[in-house]
């Protein structure tokens, strides 16, 4: 399968967003073939997560260099060794981002579909993730493609889907990727029924009880944490305020947004 990545799409808000959602879960599925869909989410999901993490990485990189060039060409003497910004994982971290790996940035997950071992590459992937953060990654990203009945036709297929150009769009603050992880989790639940419900609530009862509880600023702590929909609605909540702070059990400080935006900037640290 060749990889194309389709131009010139942008949704807009309202229904634009529910249609390429539509499109998104209707492409995936069509790429299932005889898996379950109760064992299907859990080959889709991954591919999702790691598309997340490099336009999250992708975004604050380019960040970091703006500001690296902007203090070169200030002549700001008072910054030194600035291409360590660059690296320098608590840059990252203060803009909600991960290093990623070279090997797992998606630019490399692409350019990598073609192997005829896409799927013992892509496992390799997601170990390499989580031996590099182990305190928030072990356990979660599982090697799962080589010993699945998903076919590495429909893996490529996969990994073309969320190749296409709308996600490095921007959507006025609007996280794109968020909303597609979240709303193929609804899709699932949905396909498993009763069963659905162990581990996904309705958005519209999490954004209802978000709504009673008008979480503003401090530390959100969800113990049944399953698909992070009481996160999400949060955020959303406070208008991606950077108030709050996010914590699961197991996995403390998982996603974190506590202060303006205005400190993330690396001349606070340098």
């Amino acid at each position: 399968m060749k990889m194309v990545k389709k131009a010139n799409e942008k949704p807009n808000s309202g229904n634009g967003f529910s249609d390429l959602m539509k499109e998104l879960w209707e492409a995936a599925v069509a790429l299932r073939g005889t898996i379950e869909p109760a064992d299907y989410k859990r080959y889709v999901l991954p591919i999702i997560f790691l598309r997340f993490l490099s336009l999250r990485y992708e975004k604050r990189r380019a960040e970091l260099k703006s500001f690296v060039e902007e203090a070169r060409a200030g002549y700001d003497v008072g910054l030194e060794n600035l291409d360590a910004i660059l690296n320098d994982a608590d840059e990252y971290r203060a803009g909600g981002a991960f290093i990623v790996p070279e090997s797992a940035r998606w630019e490399n997950i692409v350019a990598s579909a073609q192997r005829d071992d896409i799927k013992t590459h892509l496992d390799d992937t997601l170990q390499l993730l989580e031996d590099t953060y182990p305190d928030r990654l072990r356990g979660l990203l599982p090697r799962i493609y080589a010993g699945s009945n998903l076919t590495a036709e429909h893996l490529r297929g996969l990994i073309n889907i969320f190749s296409r150009d709308v996600f490095r769009q921007d959507h006025g603050g609007d996280d794109l990727i968020g909303r597609v992880y979240e709303y193929f989790i609804g899709e699932f639940a949905n396909s498993e029924g009763k069963r659905g419900g162990e581990y996904f609530t309705p958005a519209s009862i999490v954004k209802t009880l978000v709504a009673m509880l008008e979480p503003t600023e401090g530390i959100v702590f969800d113990p049944c944490c399953g698909a992070g929909g009481m996160f999400v609605q949060s955020d959303d909540f406070t208008k991606h305020s950077h108030r709050l702070s996010f914590f699961r059990p197991g996995i403390e400080g998982f996603y974190v947004s506590a202060l303006p935006d205005e400190s993330f900037h690396p001349r606070d640290r340098w």
